[in-house]
């Protein structure tokens, strides 16, 4: 049975109006996405026309690895869980965050947690990594977004995911499935160099190796990029 994905990234959906006020909020790195977000903002698509084109394409499920939001405010991530919802059924759409939706530190309930029908697994615990099976599809959720200095768009997993992960992929490799993992940051060092990249990658590569998967899907460089890995049984 065929099964169709469509993926989407870096998408920094319109700024809510009244979502910077208090003007406070744009204190330090977040000072820095606002200009970066009103230099670049005449070129974004609208979120009504994005929305349309994935409803038109009648993918099966749809994946979307990071960055929903320009400067990571509280009502951006209000208006991101309104516009997932738009959707349809959050079954039917898997997301991760991306280094703009960790500009800066907020909690879990005003910030990525809005999210959590979308990043939900099947064992409970801690929200990453995940698993959700989708027929002959198991989509494993990372997140590599943590707040950063100013001028860093870099992303780190941490050991506690990094330690998780290979369990994951035992089990759907196991079941026969196929195994795409979903991550915003690369596993490969990308346009921009470290300034850009995943710090732990090299620990990726190691697991990924050793535990194989099929795909991984990123975003994070706003350009078609494509690599390969080394895998137990040949390049991911």
């Amino acid at each position: 049975m065929s099964f169709s994905l469509a993926h989407l990234s870096d998408l920094h959906l319109p700024v809510p109006s009244g979502a910077i006020h208090p003007l406070s909020q744009l204190a330090g790195k977040r000072l820095l996405a606002y200009f970066a977000w009103r230099r670049k903002r005449r070129r974004a698509v609208s979120a009504a026309a994005l929305l349309a084109d994935i409803v038109a394409a009648g993918a099966d499920h749809l994946a979307i690895t990071g960055d929903l939001t320009n400067l990571g405010l509280p009502g951006e991530f209000a208006a991101a869980r309104d516009w997932l919802a738009a959707l349809g059924p959050s079954e039917g759409v898997t997301v991760v965050p991306g280094n703009h939706d960790a500009t800066v530190a907020l909690p879990w309930a005003d910030g990525t947690g809005l999210w959590s029908p979308w990043m939900s697994g099947e064992a409970g615990g801690a929200p990453f990594p995940f698993l959700r099976r989708r027929g002959a599809v198991a989509l494993i959720g990372l997140s590599s977004a943590v707040p950063t200095r100013p001028g860093s768009a870099a992303g780190r997993l941490g050991a506690a995911q990094l330690a998780a992960l290979p369990g994951l992929l035992e089990v759907a490799g196991r079941e026969g499935l196929f195994r795409i993992v979903m991550i915003h940051h690369p596993p490969l060092l990308g346009p921009g160099g470290r300034r850009k990249a995943l710090a732990d990658r090299a620990a990726l590569c190691r697991v990924l190796a050793r535990h194989g998967a099929e795909l991984v899907l990123h975003g994070h460089h706003h350009r078609p990029l494509r690599g390969e890995v080394p895998g137990p049984r040949g390049p991911i």
